[in-house]
């Protein structure tokens, strides 16, 4: 599921985190972990970095990430194969 899900998402954060966060920040070398490795350590980490963001930098992040996400004709019957569910 997290390769369906999860990867599409960090990879999306991870490209709206570079510009507005830039290269050096840890946060963006957390999401390339979540996007690349995945994994339980590699999201937790993620998380934990995300929340430790001031509020209004992470919900601009979130909707920088999700609207590549909304607007994909392929995101969401992509994940729907990898989850199992069949339309």
């Amino acid at each position: 599921m997290f390769d369906t899900i999860g990867k599409p998402f960090f990879e999306a954060l991870r490209a709206a985190a570079e510009p507005r966060l830039g290269r050096e920040h840890p946060c963006l070398a957390a999401i390339e972990r979540a996007a690349g490795e995945g994994g339980g350590d590699a999201t937790v980490e993620a998380q934990a970095t995300l929340a430790a963001l001031d509020p209004d930098m992470l919900a601009s992040l979130m909707a920088d990430a999700h609207k590549p996400l909304r607007e994909s004709p392929v995101s969401m019957p992509g994940a729907w194969q990898g989850g199992g569910v069949r339309h």
